[in-house]
This record gives structure tokens, C-alpha cells and sequence, in this order.
């Protein structure tokens, strides 16, 4: 037995161990909170209206979910759970404080090279794991994992995810091209410079390659588009690539390691297919599992047995989900819902059914994670569409729900077969 959560491979399939030695799939529901929108008092009242609503919304969610056959806390979820025994999943969002070189999905991807980033990573550890006052995260057996960052661009400002097959933007180099639009003093852009310095060693070696006619490395500092042969420019970009995400995942891991030893590092939840293979190999010497968001109406076998096959690390969807549309009055939906819309709760049922049971029976798959409690409904470009067990009233989707507890169930009820040899 282990003093948290690890990953193990049981005869073909990989699986969480829990603490006390047993395997454990994950089924889980992201930002399990009180929804804060317009609705809120409405939610207040149903739960007593007094001091107390909010325990009492808080035991009554846990015990729905519990009801459902979800056995996790995904991530996002308030906070007041993370003093109980249930098992979660918990967003550092280490980049937060970090010079970006991109500004996209109100998150952006950080400048590695910039001091900003370790001293971002470490502000935020400090956070979560306030060593003078204490946290509940500390040493919390119930914490399966951690989550680095949440859906960091790694195909670039400019560059295309695809939903479940890679296709014409695979292997997109376009985050290099964001590093060379920053200003000459960024760090970013030094770091990009040094690099071409140090692999072609001469400028005229680097005109040699790039069929190009610059005076000096001094040049590359001030331009923001280059003159230089495709295929050579893409193979530098690809080398600059690998040592952006060997810097990103090796200082996080480092970090983390140190503030909570011995727990997993489920990896920066990749969007898609959109991270190159590139940045597969490198954080598959990093985390423990690999996690990956997907808005796919099937679940995306082809793709993952490729990240499987690149990174032999075992994998967690930590977002999906299935929305109605304007029959149910979501006549403009936005993010991810815009690509899994059907007719009705009992689609959104099937389609959950047939995605939650393709990725258990996918050796390398660990768990799936919803995406998310509550329905959306946000004004502007905001959150929107009926992401939700639960319309933004509280009021449960019963249909949908049904199917939910059918499949996580016969899900649980086969994991009651599968032991630990050891």
C-alpha cells in the first residue's frame, strides 16, 4: 500500500490505486460549486434560506453524485470538500502569475524562459500549501492528483485544435512563432536566439541553412516574421518547441515534488488533439498521467492510442460532455458545447453511455471526468450551453441523470472484479 493515490498496471489495464491498496477507476464531475450566476438566491432559498444553506447544498451534491455512481471530485470543486475523505482531482493553475506570450481563452501560455514563471509556479504552491497556517491539501490521502494548468495553447495563438483527429495542423509549430513576435528584450525572444546561435554557431551557417542573407544574430531580435527556407525554419522550430515544453514540464514536476511528495502529477489537461507529438514525448517524462479535454460526439480511440503509444502513460479524459439545443433553450451556445449539440436528454444519456464505456474498456484509460454540474449562462462570450446535470435552477436533468447512473454503475459494478495481485 502507498501513502496516496498511484497508477498501476493490472494485466492489460491501467488503474488508480487508492491509498488502502485498491483499484479504482475514476468517474468524476468537474466544478461541483454552488452556481454563482443570477440564480443563486433561488438556490439559497431551496436549501433553508439560513447560515446553514450551503452545508446543506454541499452534503446534498455529494450525495446525488454519490447516487449517480460518480466517485470523484473533478476539478474546480469547492473547496469546503477538500477537507473530506472523497476522492478529487485539484487545478494548481501553476502559470497563472507568469509573463504570457499569448493572450487567448482569458489564460495564455506562459514565457518559460521569464523569471516570472518558477517565481509564478512557486507564489501559487505557496498558496495551495500555506506551510506557516496549514492546508487541508496537505498530506490529504483523498487528493488522487494534480492538475499543472488547464488547457495551455501548445499550438500557438494562431494555430487549430481539432477535436478528435489531428489532421492538416498535427505537429503545429505556431507557439514557436509567438515566442519570435515578442519584443527583443523578452526573454522569450532571447531564448529563441540563443538557441539559434548555439545550434548553427555562425550567421552565416544559419543563412547557409535558411537560404536567407542576415548581418547578424542581432537582427533576429528585432524581427518578428523571418526570411528562411520552410522546411529548415520548421525543424528549428520543432527543436525550440521540445525545449519549451522540457523547461514547462520538468520545473512544474520539480516543484510540485517538492510541496507534495509523492503525489501524482496529472499532467496541464491537454485540449483535444492539439498538442504536437513533440510535447508528448517530453511530458510523458513528467507526469504520471496524461490528461486531455475532448468535445468529441465519439470518444477519440484513434487519437489516444497514439498518445498512448507515444508517452506509455496512462490517460484521463478530465472534460467531455454532451449538450442540448434550442429546444431546450439554448439557442447560442459557446466553447465546447458548439461541437457535441443533440436533440434531447436522452441522446445526451446515449452519448455518455457509448463515450464512458469506449474509454473503460481502452486499457490505458483511468478515468473520465464531466464537464460540469450546472448548466451555463453566461452573458457575452461567456460559458454557455447545457454542460449540466443540473439546469442553473438546481433542478436535475432526470433523463439524462438516468442514463448517467445506469452507465457509471454497470462501470462500478465491473470494477468490483478487478483485484490487485499484489
Amino acid at each position: 500500500m502507498s501513502r496516496y493515490f498511484t497508477v498501476k498496471k493490472l494485466g492489460d489495464h491501467w488503474f488508480f490505486i487508492d491509498p488502502d491498496g485498491n483499484p479504482f477507476y475514476s468517474l468524476g464531475v468537474d466544478c461541483v460549486v454552488c452556481y454563482i450566476g443570477q440564480s443563486k438566491n433561488r438556490i439559497i432559498e431551496k436549501y433553508g434560506g439560513d447560515r446553514d444553506w450551503f452545508k446543506k447544498w454541499a452534503s446534498q451534491k455529494l450525495k446525488d453524485l454519490n447516487d449517480m455512481g460518480f466517485n470523484t471530485l473533478g476539478a474546480w470543486h469547492d473547496k469546503y470538500y477538500w477537507s473530506n475523505n472523497v476522492p478529487k482531482t485539484i487545478e494548481l493553475k501553476m502559470t497563472k502569475y507568469s509573463k504570457k506570450v499569448n493572450h487567448v481563452w482569458g489564460v495564455g501560455f506562459p514565457d518559460v524562459f521569464d523569471d516570472s514563471f518558477e517565481s509564478s509556479v512557486y507564489t501559487v504552491m505557496t498558496e495551495f500549501f500555506d506551510r506557516e497556517t496549514g492546508n487541508p491539501l496537505k498530506d490529504n490521502r483523498s487528493v488522487i492528483g494534480y492538475f499543472t494548468d488547464n488547457e495551455l495553447h501548445w499550438w500557438g495563438r494562431v494555430g487549430e485544435w481539432g477535436k478528435d483527429d489531428q489532421g492538416a495542423g498535427r505537429n503545429s509549430t505556431a507557439l514557436v512563432d509567438d515566442y519570435i513576435r515578442l519584443p527583443h528584450d523578452a526573454s522569450g525572444k532571447k531564448a529563441w536566439v540563443s538557441f539559434l546561435r548555439n545550434k548553427h554557431k555562425t550567421i552565416e551557417e544559419l543563412n547557409r541553412v535558411w537560404q536567407s542573407e542576415y548581418s547578424s544574430f542581432e537582427d533576429l531580435l528585432w524581427a518578428k516574421q523571418y526570411r528562411a527556407e520552410n522546411s529548415a525554419f520548421i525543424a528549428d522550430k520543432t527543436e525550440f518547441l521540445e525545449i519549451i515544453a522540457e523547461k514547462y514540464f520538468s520545473t512544474t514536476s520539480s516543484i510540485l515534488n517538492e510541496y507534495a511528495p509523492g503525489q501524482l502529477n496529472l499532467g496541464c489537461r491537454l485540449v483535444g488533439v492539439s498538442a504536437p507529438d513533440v510535447v508528448l514525448k517530453v511530458m510523458a517524462k513528467y507526469v504520471d498521467v496524461a490528461s486531455l479535454n475532448f468535445y468529441s460526439m465519439k470518444f477519440p480511440a484513434d487519437y489516444l492510442d497514439h498518445v498512448y503509444e507515444l508517452t506509455q502513460k496512462p490517460i484521463m479524459i478530465t472534460e467531455f460532455s454532451f449538450c442540448t439545443g434550442s429546444d431546450y433553450g439554448f439557442v447560442r451556445n459557446t466553447n465546447g458545447a458548439q461541437n457535441v449539440i443533440v436533440k434531447n436528454q436522452t441522446r445526451r444519456a446515449e452519448a455518455y453511455e457509448a463515450f464512458v464505456t469506449d474509454a473503460f474498456n481502452r486499457p490505458y484509460m483511468v478515468g473520465t471526468h464531466w464537464f460540469a454540474l450546472y448548466d451555463y449562462h453566461s452573458e457575452g462570450e461567456g460559458l454557455r450551453g447545457n454542460y449540466g446535470l443540473y439546469d442553473r435552477y438546481d433542478n436535475p436533468w432526470q433523463e439524462f441523470i438516468a442514463g448517467v447512473k445506469r452507465t457509471n454503475l454497470m462501470i462500478l459494478d465491473q470494477m468490483k472484479n478487478v483485484k490487485d495481485s499484489e
